[in-house]
């Protein structure tokens, strides 16, 4: 059976950013997330994702991110595939699920997204220890922040969890869908450039 996936339309998602001047690893990780091997992943890696998680349209999708130039965080423990995160560099990044919800970022400025970890492996800090890995990769890019959307509930989250290892989560932007075809902007930090909506509210 394939991991059926319900997406729910966001009505609000913020818009942070990361510096990429981070430690390389948590020095309180788990033993299972030390045990975790990070790497660079290919088209050949995959075939590691489970069937009952990835399903042959996903995997496609994955594909043409890789044909793209994205980079594929990826994380085995031996040669099952326990955390992914998606990287790129190009200038505009969007949240699909508000449609609208469209950023045009700085140069020094890339962009993680789509990180995904199995639901039994959720809460262990193995998500931690991929972002600083995330982080590092983009800072080696040349990038000085990383751009990401969450969701209130993820940001509150996040921010407890990432500041363990000194990661500061800065909220930059609030998008909220105001009416059906309305998409309101409000500012969260004055005088940051790294991240602008593309398309300026009326």
């Amino acid at each position: 059976m394939y991991d059926v996936r319900v997406i729910v339309l966001a009505r609000e998602v913020f818009v942070c950013k990361c510096s990429t001047a981070v430690p390389l690893e948590d020095p309180n990780a788990s033993p299972e997330a030390k045990r975790v091997r990070w790497l660079k992943g290919t088209e050949a890696d995959l075939a590691r994702l489970q069937p009952e998680h990835h399903n042959p349209e996903h995997v496609e999708e994955l594909r043409a991110r890789l044909a793209r130039g994205e980079h594929w965080v990826l994380g085995l423990d031996g040669d099952r595939v326990v955390s992914y995160t998606w990287l790129h560099t190009r200038r505009a990044i969007d949240y699909p699920y508000l449609p609208g919800c469209t950023f045009e970022t700085a140069d020094d400025v890339g962009y993680g997204y789509d990180a995904w970890t199995p639901p039994e492996l959720r809460g262990g800090g193995l998500r931690r220890v991929g972002f600083l890995v995330e982080l590092n990769a983009l800072n080696a890019m040349g990038m000085k922040w990383e751009a990401s959307f969450f969701v209130k509930h993820q940001l509150e989250g996040a921010t407890r969890s990432l500041g363990k290892v000194g990661i500061q989560i800065v909220p930059l932007w609030r998008a909220r869908l105001e009416s059906r075809h309305h998409l309101a902007f409000e500012n969260l930090a004055p005088g940051d450039t790294s991240t602008r909506p593309a398309k300026q509210p009326a």
